[in-house]
């Protein structure tokens, strides 16, 4: 579920009206860290519209609020991560993939890193590649659609990286 554009799904998460209080906490956390201070931080997901987050879609709320033991996540990130996240286009190296074979799972109704655009990129990918579109959201291959993201991405690797293997190797599926 990689992301294709960090800027794209930005415009699309954070409202036109509040894009220049964002741009101002980017400048002020960076002038600050200039000064010596700490990293600022914000809250990961939230629905709260009055705290500034990351993330306020329901999946995502539920997936990273989720109980874990104490210690293993907190709900921050630093500030300069999100203006950094805003920056990530790794969709401009699609083309360049070849002739690495490519596995594209996209989900359905993704939010968090965008149906369409993971869709577009595969497009434009050259061969080999396969899609695997599974019929969820974003989080749903790392929890509820597991088994079937994971068959997939072992099926894949299995072809690819076995190639040039003795074929009891292959039959077998060691290395």
């Amino acid at each position: 579920m990689p992301t294709i554009s960090g800027h794209e799904q930005g415009l699309r998460r954070v409202a036109p009206e509040v894009v220049a209080a964002l741009e101002e906490t980017f400048s002020e956390d960076e002038r600050a860290r200039f000064r010596g201070e700490a990293p600022r931080t914000q809250t990961v997901v939230s629905s709260d519209p009055a705290v500034p987050a990351s993330y306020r879609s329901q999946d995502a709320i539920d997936f990273c609020l989720q109980p874990v033991p104490d210690g293993v996540w907190e709900n921050t990130v630093t500030v300069r991560s999100t203006r950094a996240a805003r920056r990530y286009e790794p969709g401009i190296w699609i083309t360049r993939v070849s002739p690495t074979p490519l596995l594209r799972v996209a989900a359905v109704n993704d939010t968090v890193t965008l149906t369409d655009m993971a869709l577009a990129a595969y497009e434009r990918a050259l061969e080999p590649k396969r899609l695997r579109v599974m019929p969820s959201g974003h989080f749903d291959p790392y929890t509820s659609e597991f088994d079937q993201a994971s068959a997939a991405a072992r099926a894949w690797f299995r072809e690819h990286l076995m190639r040039g293997r003795p074929a009891a190797d292959r039959a077998a599926g060691t290395s």
